[in-house]
């Protein structure tokens, strides 16, 4: 209904636009209503005619000559009685940036182009209500009552002295509860106050409200159900003649809509709306602060481009629909492929970008490559129809390949564009060098996986002997590669790649079982009784079945559980303790023997030590090294030997070279040696020979 004509004084709107046609029916429009209306054409203006005529409302233009709405309404408020006017934005439907700067600017709220007249004229009435509320709450309590019908909005009033909390029935409402079931509105308020905001909203209250200072914040309250509301909230501080703070009045406004509004409009400029992945302008912010974060703690990353090869021949055959349904497919294929803290993005048409934020070398993000081109080759179903697309991949790594963001985009695209033109299906890294290596390292891996049954892998076998009798009491069973084209490659090579590629279990469980079966081989052969050492990987001691596994494998070659012994690392034993207690307890009830390998390189606590049912500490090689030449290695030594033995427990010193380092060794109490000085590792056909020609006395002339 139109504005009361009567009162002394009807309310002004300033009218901002460049359009005058607009001006024109806005006019009209408001005059309807019973508003006075004045109109400008640009910003400038509106701040010569503001200062002259003072109007009651604003409503603004984004877009003017001379001077637009952002920067008027900026200067607005700092002009004398600018700070509080309503000033009403008037945007593009679609033109979120503009929404963001608006309020940016100081816009209290903003409408969208088309305008709605109808709409128009209740928003300018309800906003002119609210504001003369707020000013009503400056003036007096008795006014402050007035903004009880206000939408959405209550007020609070806060006795200090006794703390007791008064709410308007618009409170209630928004907080859901009913006046009559309320006993201490202060606690009630704080416990509706979702626990993450409930120190930031006491600490408001308490401490800045009682310094005399008006105050604003915005916090969300869980209501039952789990249901939350935002809430904003103002208030200022109440003084009596002796200038002692007496009260706090304010008010509270339920935000939740506008909030979910802001945040759609947010979604709408950041995200892609079909794959709901981050678009363009978001995924360079994303690079950026990942550039910033990786300069500041010294690390690298990564960046990949790709884009779907044959996308365009599908989308123009088969139509928009199923090329969206295709794009949607591959967006969640892609982000399967990826760690939580990586970023992958939609950045137009079918072109994706991932940000690997943090990288230890290349291979990182070959590995991440390479997992994207097989699940990219894998048969897409869409509408009982099969299609098969194919990825071109493009690597930028920084800093190696820039220290910005447009450097290193530039540089993803253009080793995407070189992997189109070697034939598309593979991934290129910009610079060449890296490319050598990594396809290095993927020929590699390719040639690990067929090793197991090809028959490439072999055991080599290390003794061990007892200082004491002399006598051979073990061997450790080492895996060795046979590359048909590179001869043989150390475990240090191939060890940690079958680690990152998954391939250590399936190598673990081979290693296993042949050194299980050859041991009871030289048993038969009635050439020796000794126990065989095999290593466990910490993917293999994780694995549900490594009980089940051992068992079999013991069954199956008939090789006595005493004879095998297993090592593993402290890291592996630590990384989770409890369970790792668990798995020992139930490997010993089985009669297997267990070691610690490496002693000394990793983190044990000795609490849990002692938990362990372990038989044997194996005394990393780094400490025996220097035994001779650095006392803190012998300190060391002697003190792990002292506790392995308090403990029960056999030591066996690795890495023994020198006769000077084996009598340091047997001084020290060590009770095993294993070493060059005793014998490099060796085939298994050499190990008969061995124990053929080794005699226990052979260790007094070492």
């Amino acid at each position: 209904m139109p504005i009361d004509t009567s009162e002394k004084k009807r309310p002004l709107v300033l009218v901002v636009d460049d359009d005058d046609d607009l001006r024109l029916l806005v006019r009209k429009a408001l005059e309807q209503e019973g508003f006075a209306v004045n109109e400008v054409e640009n910003g400038k203006e509106a701040l010569d005619v503001f200062e002259q005529t003072q109007p009651d409302i604003i409503l603004m233009d984004v877009t003017m000559p001379v001077m637009d709405g952002f920067a008027a309404c900026e200067k607005l408020r700092q002009l004398p009685g600018g700070g509080k006017v309503p000033i009403l934005m008037v945007t593009g439907l679609d033109d979120h940036d503009s929404i963001d700067k608006a309020y940016n600017a100081g816009a209290t709220d903003f409408v969208t182009k088309p305008v709605n007249l109808l709409i128009l004229r209740h928003r300018i009435r309800y906003m002119l209500r609210a504001n003369r509320a707020i000013d009503d709450l400056d003036i007096s309590k008795d006014q402050l009552a007035r903004t009880q019908q206000i939408a959405r909005m209550g007020t609070w009033e806060w006795d200090i002295k006794t703390r007791q909390l008064h709410w308007s029935n618009e409170v209630y409402r928004i907080f859901v509860i009913e006046p009559e079931s309320l006993t201490d509105p202060y606690k009630t308020f704080l416990d509706l106050v979702h626990p993450d905001d409930r120190k930031m909203v006491k600490k408001t209250i308490n401490n800045d409200l009682l310094k005399n200072k008006q105050c604003g914040i915005e916090y969300n309250i869980l209501l039952p159900g789990d249901f939350e509301r935002t809430i904003y909230q103002e208030g200022r501080t109440i003084f009596n003649e002796d200038g002692e703070a007496i009260r706090v009045v304010g008010t509270i406004q339920d935000i939740t809509e506008r909030k979910k509004a802001e945040q759609k409009i947010k979604f709408l400029a950041y995200y892609d709306r079909l794959t709901k992945l981050p678009n363009r302008l978001l995924f360079k912010e994303r690079l950026g602060k990942a550039i910033a974060d990786a300069n500041r703690h010294g690390r690298s990353g990564a960046i990949i481009f790709l884009d779907l090869d044959n996308f365009k021949h599908i989308n123009e055959t088969f139509g928009h629909y199923t090329g969206d349904k295709l794009l949607k497919i591959a967006a969640k294929r892609i982000g399967d492929c990826l760690r939580n803290n990586d970023t992958a993005a939609r950045l137009g048409g079918d072109d994706f970008g991932i940000i690997i934020e943090e990288t230890h070398n290349l291979q990182d993000a070959a590995l991440v490559a390479r997992r994207i081109l097989e699940t990219m080759k894998q048969v897409i179903v869409i509408d009982g129809n099969e299609f098969y697309t194919n990825t071109s991949i493009g690597v930028s790594v920084y800093p190696l390949d820039g220290n910005n963001v447009e450097m290193l985009m530039r540089n993803a695209d253009a080793a995407m564009s070189r992997a189109k033109e070697l034939g598309k299906n593979t991934y290129q890294f910009y610079t060449a060098d890296m490319n050598a290596k990594a396809f290095e390292r993927f020929a590699l891996e390719t040639g690990l996986r067929k090793a197991v049954e090809r028959n490439e892998l072999l055991l080599h076998y290390q003794p061990e002997v007892d200082l004491t009798s002399g006598m051979v009491i073990g061997v450790e069973a080492l895996v060795r590669w046979a590359h048909p084209d590179m001869g043989l490659i150390s475990p240090m090579e191939f060890i940690p790649l079958a680690e990152e590629s998954g391939l250590i279990t399936s190598i673990g469980e081979w290693v296993l079982r042949t050194a299980c079966a050859q041991n009871k081989a030289w048993q038969m052969g009635k050439n020796t009784n000794i126990r065989i050492g095999v290593n466990l990987s910490a993917s293999q001691f994780k694995n549900h079945n490594l009980l089940e596994l051992i068992a079999n494998v013991l069954e199956e070659t008939g090789l006595n559980a005493d004879s095998l012994e297993l090592e593993l690392t402290e890291s592996i034993l630590m990384e989770h303790a409890e369970t790792s207690i668990n798995t020992l307890d139930q490997l010993n009830r089985m009669g297997v023997h267990l070691s610690i390998d490496d002693f000394g390189t990793g983190y044990s606590s000795f609490s849990y030590l002692k938990r362990f049912p372990i038989d044997t500490l194996k005394i990393d090689r780094s400490f025996v090294h220097d035994i001779n030449t650095d006392p803190d290695d012998a300190a060391i030594v002697k003190a792990v030997t002292t506790m392995a033995h308090s403990l029960n427990l056999k030591v066996v010193a690795e890495g023994v070279e020198t006769k000077e380092q084996l009598a340091t060794l047997k001084n020290l109490g060590c009770d095993i040696a294993q070493g060059y000085l005793i014998s490099r590792p060796i085939p298994a056909g050499k190990v008969v020979s061995f124990f053929g020609s080794w005699r226990e006395s052979q260790m007094s002339d070492l």
